[in-house]
């Protein structure tokens, strides 16, 4: 966020403390933070396989990443006339949760040994960690979740979301193009190219595959591995924004079934990936609200829960799925540990 950190760097005249961050006296500090949360560690992998072909160190630490620019810095000594060469680096960590803060440290010119020849090493240091940070917001998932972010925010479009981030990182190194002519038309190919994916020979799971809608009715109450599977969790629905929570409690009153998976039932409406819809009768989540913490599944004393790829969605890749709902015992355990309250649970008649 070069943009943005323009006028965001601080000198520290005393040890203070940022998320654990403890810059040295007289140290300049960098620090952007970016409504974005980042918590699974699918995430954060993906993070450092997008940022292996820019050329950086990098290094993971629990729910850091660090990532190091390296550059030599050569002269000439005005005494001697002798040349000289000095390695120098800057390391911006992405502190990633339920926000993510890119912050970093210019350290002192001495802490690279006596390189007093050097001209100009703050503006330069601070340049690059501003081409680090935008490289980081724009070539990886950071940047697809700040564009939607912009989208719901700030009721942007798509190609005005795209626009936004990239005049935000500027300074980004090999920028990765996002178009959103190219993401429609990917979607249309996918969806003309439907009926012969389902009659391929290397089909995918059978949760995968379309069914017609009339096939919804049939799902039925049936739970548990091995129930009927109506509906995709693929398509060209990539328009979507996370959804904010509460579920609404009586949404079986204003939805209708329109579909079945492993004979859990799926309120509509749905248009995979980017919206799911509400899925089971007496367990019950909202696909498009659920942030994938896992505190549902954790809570759960019967085990009702287990996880389900939802790859695409915009709220999480994966999903609590209530594979064995028949299970539950109505604690409410996981209704009340949700942290978006995305789970609503019924009590059978």
């Amino acid at each position: 966020m070069s943009v943005l950190l323009r006028d965001r760097v601080w000198t520290m005249l005393s040890e203070v403390a940022k998320r654990g961050v403890y810059p040295l006296h007289g140290n300049k500090l960098g620090i952007y933070r970016i409504p974005l949360e980042i918590t699974q560690k699918s995430e954060i992998q993906s993070i450092l396989n997008d940022l292996r072909s820019s050329g950086f160190k990098m290094d993971t630490h629990a729910d850091r990443i660090y990532v190091t620019y390296k550059w030599t810095e050569k002269g000439v000594d005005p005494v001697t006339g002798k040349e000289l060469s000095a390695d120098l680096n800057i390391t911006v960590e992405i502190v990633t949760g339920e926000v993510v803060d890119l912050i970093y440290q210019i350290r002192q010119l001495e802490y690279f040994g006596d390189p007093y020849w050097i001209k100009n090493y703050r503006q330069k240091a601070d340049q690059n960690a501003k081409m680090v940070i935008d490289t980081i917001i724009r070539n990886t998932k950071i940047g697809d979740k700040f564009i939607a972010h912009s989208q719901k925010a700030e009721k942007l479009s798509l190609e005005a979301a795209i626009k936004k981030l990239e005049e935000m990182t500027p300074l980004a190194k090999n920028p990765k193009a996002r178009s959103a002519t190219a993401l429609a038309s990917t979607a249309d190919k996918s969806a003309s190219s439907k009926p012969v994916a389902a009659s391929a020979t290397a089909t995918p799971p059978a949760a995968a595959i379309p069914a017609p809608p009339a096939a919804a009715a049939a799902g039925g109450g049936a739970s548990g591995a091995g129930g009927q599977t109506t509906i995709s969790l693929t398509g060209t629905g990539t328009s979507y924004s996370t959804a904010e929570g509460p579920i609404d409690p009586k949404f079986k009153e204003k939805r209708q079934v329109t579909g079945t998976y492993q004979g859990i039932k799926v309120w509509g409406p749905i248009d995979p990936p980017g919206q799911l819809g509400i899925w089971g009768q007496e367990v019950c989540i909202d696909f498009d609200i659920c942030v994938a913490d896992g505190a549902c599944i954790e809570a759960c004393p019967v085990n009702v829960y287990e996880w389900l790829e939802t790859p695409g969605h915009p709220a999480s890749d994966k999903k609590a799925f209530m594979i064995r709902e028949k299970d539950c015992i109505f604690c409410m355990a996981c209704e009340n540990v949700c942290p978006p309250q995305a789970v609503k649970i019924f009590q059978k008649d």
